[in-house]
Order: structure tokens, then C-alpha cells, then sequence
């Protein structure tokens, strides 16, 4: 085979594509493992509003079914957009370990939120062990609530940034 056979290959799912050209064949098509598609869901739990966000249409990450929250936890995310967008792109493992913690203002909870990188070695799920960073997102002073997002976590909130505030108007006062 030549080298400019294999530059006109064609997609075996959209051949009217050639592999090079095609989205599918590139993985950066929408919905797929490298550009997924992020969602929200809505419901009442013990009659208390909670979202629920889905990676294409499923459990955002393999180890946590259901990455559901209520209110609070909402606005502590968004009020951390900015955390949460260094620490998803364009970081490599490398950059993660060494993001700068930093502390955000939440107006409508009056609370800060203490942001900083957790490496989890020693952290098993299902018998795997799971050396990862994570962003650590702690209420100040008292670290009452709090909550650990990894990469694909952060790029699924960023991503639903618009439905999570469009739900906390809806929703939370």
C-alpha cells in the first residue's frame, strides 16, 4: 500500500468521508470518549431538587453511578468555574500536581471555598488502585461541605455550566 493510499482511505461508517477529513475516524466527533457529550437530568430526592449530570447519556465517570448534587454543592461548583477550567484543560498530570490552591467567594451562600490539588495514592475502588489527583473543594472555615472532582468531572460541570444556573433559578432560592 502506498503512503497516498492510506491518505485517501475512507471512513468505514461515512464514506463519503476520508479518514483524515472525518470526525468519527479522528475520535472528535460529539459523544465519544475523547468529546463527549454532557447532560443534566432533574429531579426531587426526599423532596429536596438535585441534577444529576450524564456523560453521554450515562455515569460521568466508571467509579461514581450517579454525579448528583443539590443546591449548595451547585453553587460551590460554579462559583469554582474558574478552578475547575485550569485544572481540565489543557493540563497533563504534570500541571495538576502543581495548580496553586486558591479560594472563592460564594455571595449567595456568604462562604469560601478553599480549592486545592489532592493526590490520592493509596485510593482503591473495586479492588483497583487509583493513583489520580483530584481538586479538593472545601467550605472555609469549617470544611462542612465539601467535594473531590477529577478531570472528567470538572469538564462536565464547566460544560453544563448554562443548565446548572438555569436550574438553581428554577430551583434554589
Amino acid at each position: 500500500m502506498h503512503s497516498t493510499d492510506v491518505v485517501n482511505e475512507k471512513c468505514e461508517k461515512f464514506p463519503s468521508f476520508y479518514k483524515r477529513d472525518c470526525a468519527h475516524c479522528r475520535g472528535t466527533a460529539r459523544g465519544t470518549e475523547q468529546n463527549p457529550n454532557f447532560s443534566t437530568i432533574e429531579y426531587f430526592y426526599r423532596g429536596y431538587p438535585v441534577v444529576e449530570i450524564l456523560k453521554n447519556g450515562g455515569q460521568v465517570h466508571r467509579y461514581d453511578e450517579h454525579f448528583r448534587f443539590g443546591c449548595r454543592v451547585a453553587r460551590i461548583l460554579l462559583a469554582c468555574l474558574p478552578a475547575l477550567k485550569i485544572f481540565a484543560w489543557p493540563s497533563n498530570e504534570r500541571d495538576r500536581t502543581e495548580f496553586e490552591p486558591r479560594i472563592f467567594t460564594e455571595s449567595n451562600l456568604g462562604i469560601e471555598i478553599e480549592v486545592f490539588v489532592e493526590v490520592n495514592r493509596g485510593f482503591v475502588v473495586y479492588d483497583e488502585l487509583i493513583e489520580k489527583c483530584w481538586l479538593n473543594l472545601k467550605e472555609l472555615p469549617t470544611g462542612k461541605t465539601h467535594k473531590g472532582v477529577g478531570v472528567m468531572k470538572c469538564k462536565a460541570v464547566y460544560s453544563v455550566q448554562d443548565e446548572l444556573r438555569n436550574w438553581l433559578d428554577r430551583h434554589c432560592w
